[in-house]
């Protein structure tokens, strides 16, 4: 058999100080050992999960993609939906790429490919509201393969309080890899993601998660070997974004009610907004109802510079629209971008008070989180092996938009307007 194979695994929030005990593990440890990367890859402002998977699977920045946000703008809805389907997607994959050319692709707990036109596709979803059967989801979402193998996994499927995907999605990928083999699989876990979130940048939850993906690695690695296609299978490891601690939350939209900018009715639930805060962590995408009245647009913009000069508030920098477009390639439906000071964090509340330190008795907030530019705090890290790559090639940057480029150009794939390059440096020639 030599028919080239391509397995993707992200391994979410995973950066360059995680090497270090990453490569003395087995599975983490086979695949830097007998194969190359990147220390640091520069990944694409603002730093969330979900705008930066799109931008690893279309090759394109958020100003083309459609996905700036990992949430829905959802105005007053303090845990908005996040941004599951496919559809928002707006420019073409490398799974529409590859089934033009007629390769076989599978994704699992990939972000925003609901619904997308995969062959093995069980994606990242879940329901806020209704948790008792899974079934309903995924009926709805996931791919009619990918439906098939939902059904034999879901008992694995932690479910309450929010559904517990990795150990989950390993055991899909590893059924799927060594049965199906498809010419495209990607993966994503969240594990490493979560503990610093909830524990800090570098602890001892950190350390156990990274060992527990290295398990994961190594059972992927067995399916594919199981599959017969090992020797002709490149496997690659990718991350999306490191994380900073942080000290404060902002809560921009109770400044905008004080000042007249959101309307609530007597129990604290809004009417209406003309201005409004939409999180992404650590920077915020300030959307206008009317981006066209300059009498609104000049009121908030005095209003978030008169902010800013008040430090406590903690906005290192606003960025109008257009310096958001020119500068980071970043567009959506804001008027303005605010960027917070190292420690902040801005929240959706528009009730409760607008400054919340992580010390106070009613800070709810995570211990560390993202969102920022991406040239700050730990980076993330490309990892590759197999017959398509070198041996022993470290590069010490690049960029996260060179990776679609490269998983392209292992099958010839044609995609339009990528804006990286295939990291040539990593490649062997091969017939």
């Amino acid at each position: 058999m030599n028919k080239r194979k391509l397995v993707v695994l992200s391994v979410d929030a995973l950066v360059t100080e995680d090497l270090a005990l990453a490569k003395e593990l087995p599975g983490f440890g086979a695949v830097i050992k007998n194969g190359c990367g990147v220390k640091q890859v520069k990944s694409v402002f603002p730093t969330l999960t979900y705008p930066i998977h799109v931008v690893q699977v279309t090759g394109r920045n958020m100003m083309d993609t459609g996905v700036y946000n990992n949430e829905a703008f959802q105005p007053g809805k303090m845990e908005p939906d996040w941004c599951w389907d496919a559809d928002y997607i707006k420019v073409p994959t490398i799974f529409d790429a590859a089934r033009n050319q007629g390769l076989s692709t599978c994704a699992i707990m990939w972000p925003v490919l609901a619904n997308a036109a995969i062959d093995f596709n069980i994606p990242e979803v879940w329901d806020m509201d209704n948790w008792d059967d899974p079934h309903r989801i995924y009926r709805k979402y996931c791919s009619p393969k990918g439906y098939e193998y939902f059904k034999k996994h879901v008992d694995k499927l932690g479910w309450h309080p929010k559904p517990a995907y990795d150990e989950f999605a390993i055991c899909l990928a590893k059924d799927i890899l060594e049965h199906e083999m498809p010419d495209l699989s990607f993966i994503h876990v969240s594990a490493v993601d979560i503990a610093r979130h909830y524990h800090g940048l570098f602890c001892k939850e950190v350390t156990g998660a990274i060992v527990q993906v290295d398990g994961w690695i190594c059972q992927l690695m067995e399916a594919i070997q199981a599959s017969g296609y090992g020797e002709c299978t490149d496997f690659i490891i990718v991350s999306d974004h490191g994380h900073l601690m942080i000290t404060k939350e902002l809560n921009l939209n109770v400044i905008f009610r004080e000042h007249g900018l959101i309307t609530v009715d007597t129990q604290g639930q809004m009417l209406d907004y003309q201005a409004y805060c939409h999180s992404a962590s650590l920077s915020g995408q300030i959307m206008l109802k009317e981006p066209q009245d300059p009498a609104l647009y000049g009121k908030v913009w005095d209003l978030l510079w008169t902010l800013q000069k008040e430090r406590s508030y903690g906005i290192k920098r606003i960025y109008t629209k257009e310096e958001a477009r020119q500068e980071f390639r970043l567009s959506g439906p804001f008027s303005f971008v605010v960027e917070g000071e190292e420690g902040t964090a801005f929240g959706h509340a528009h009730t409760g008070r607008a400054v919340i330190l992580s010390v106070d008795e009613d800070y709810t907030y995570v211990v560390t989180g993202h969102g920022h530019r991406p040239e700050i705090g730990p980076q993330p890290v490309f990892i590759a092996s197999g017959p398509d790559f070198c041996k022993g090639v470290w590069l010490e940057h690049a960029g996260i938009l060179d990776e679609l480029p490269t998983f392209a150009s292992l099958f010839s794939l044609k995609l339009p307007n990528l804006e990286g390059r295939a990291l040539t440096e990593l490649l062997l020639q091969r017939e």
